[in-house]
């Protein structure tokens, strides 16, 4: 399945005069849409928002892509079969002695595929390969990771400069180099609609370039000849901005036979859009960023997410152990706040107590007071003609004992006094909650009188 494309892609263009970098959004189907554009001097810092790679890279992708000097950088055209990118690369790196102006061990390559220009169908493929010296390379990132920009790519402009390129007829197509490299070129040959070479020529003053220019492309003319590719005298067309246009039309004119076409090159701003879309989209093969730089910078990825999220976790756990200290602070507080409102109440407290305690009792001596008074008035009331009361006892507030004296011919009487007094009720609740059967016995005051007694027990002393 082919990756999705990143959310973002920055694209760097760091030389001895200049640094831009351009920041693209990238849409779902790979297109860069720009987004801001940053220049200034090449020690001026680099936006961190934009460039840094944190946690945010997780859920918003980002692809760093950074363009090397063109001087930094040898370009090479070779043929091989047909095959996938596995076998292009064996093969590649089995002619890499031939094609290689430096020692294989000291060098970091890519190759790049170019499409074919005609519709005769062939066996064989195009490719650039991209050489540069690795200690160039490694010091080249050394100065990005010193500006906190960590690149995904490392690629050569000059290589999107000449694919972007229209290609119409044969000859050789001349790219002057700009800024710093303002004393070289790059010279294109495309005959039979394929790319048959790529010649890097470095200058000195502008007085020599044409011997030296004409050096060069004499040499690649015979060399085509031997080949057997240059079936024509060779056409120059020169790629320039408007800026460096006469200059080089006056070598150029003064070395051909012919006229000289003249087309303007991409705009930097259109080439860092090309160069985004194409890695965006996976378009392009030729990264020079070595293997293990790649491994590194995604475990200093890996590890500075780690660090955060750790860092994020011991900040929360800080945080909370803060707001429970916080609260346990304020719970003392207030413990505190209670126990001191606590001890000054504690003797209002026990006074209260003991004022409740005496209430209490006065209450308790007012309810066996009246429950006295009710039930003697019972007793009284109740009591049949004839019958006589001796004796009443009011015990522990709750029991009632009653005496008296009894002629023989009305004992019945006891019977129907015990029981009214059963009967007996204040506020409509019975005054009495048990009443015991009445017990007579004789040696009254006279031979014809009994000796009664009678217990009752009151309902309680607040008689409900």
């Amino acid at each position: 399945m082919k990756p999705s494309p990143p959310n973002a892609c920055n694209v760097l263009d760091l030389s001895a005069d200049r640094r831009r970098l351009w920041h693209f959004d990238i849409a779902s189907d790979g297109e860069a849409q720009l987004d801001e554009e940053f220049s200034g001097l090449p020690a001026d810092p680099l936006p961190a928002h934009h460039v840094a790679k944190n946690w945010r890279a997780l859920f918003s992708s980002r692809l760093n892509l950074a363009w090397l000097p063109a001087g930094s950088v040898f370009l090479r055209v070779a043929q091989f079969p047909k095959c996938d990118r596995t076998e292009l690369l064996a093969m590649v790196e089995l002619a890499l002695e031939k094609v290689s102006p430096l020692p294989v061990a000291q060098i970091v390559w890519s190759v790049e595929p170019v499409p074919a220009h005609t519709t005769i169908p062939s066996e064989m493929q195009t490719v650039i390969v991209l050489i540069a010296a690795r200690h160039e390379v490694e010091k080249f990132l050394g100065t990005l990771e010193g500006r906190g920009f960590l690149a995904d790519r490392l690629e050569a402009p000059l290589l999107h400069q000449v694919l972007a390129t229209k290609v119409e007829g044969d000859g050789a197509w001349v790219y002057p180099g700009t800024g710093t490299d303002a004393n070289s070129c790059l010279v294109a040959w495309w005959y039979g609609g394929e790319l048959r070479s790529l010649t890097m020529v470095k200058l000195t003053a502008p007085e020599h370039w044409q011997r030296e220019l004409g050096e060069v492309l004499s040499k690649s003319a015979w060399a085509g000849e031997l080949e057997g590719w240059l079936t024509s005298p060779p056409r120059y067309r020169l790629v320039a901005a408007p800026e460096d246009e006469d200059v080089w039309l006056r070598v150029l004119r003064e070395l051909s036979e012919g006229s000289v076409d003249v087309t303007k090159p991409c705009a930097p701003e259109a080439l860092a859009t090309l160069s985004a879309q194409r890695a965006a989209r996976g378009e392009s093969l030729a990264n020079l960023l070595p293997a293990e730089f790649i491994t590194r910078y995604r475990q200093l990825f890996v590890d500075s997410v780690w660090m955060r999220g750790l860092g994020a976790l011991v900040v929360m756990y800080l945080f909370g152990v803060a707001i429970f200290l916080g609260f346990l602070w304020r719970a003392e507080t207030q413990k505190r706040d209670v126990e001191q409102r606590v001890a000054e109440l504690s003797g209002s407290y026990t006074n209260a107590l003991v004022t409740k305690a005496r209430i209490q009792v006065l209450q308790e001596q007012i309810a066996l007071k009246y429950a006295a008074i009710e039930s003697l008035k019972a007793v009284s009331a109740k009591l049949p003609e004839g019958m006589v009361l001796t004796d009443f006892a009011f015990q522990r507030g709750q029991k009632v004992s009653l005496r008296g004296i009894v002629p023989a011919e009305q004992i019945s009487k006891l019977t129907d006094y015990s029981g009214a007094l059963q009967a007996a009720t204040l506020n409509g609740v019975p005054l009495f909650k048990s009443v015991s059967a009445p017990s007579s016995s004789g040696g009254g005051v006279g031979a014809n009188q009994f000796n009664w007694n009678l217990n009752c027990e009151l309902r309680g002393p607040d008689l409900e």
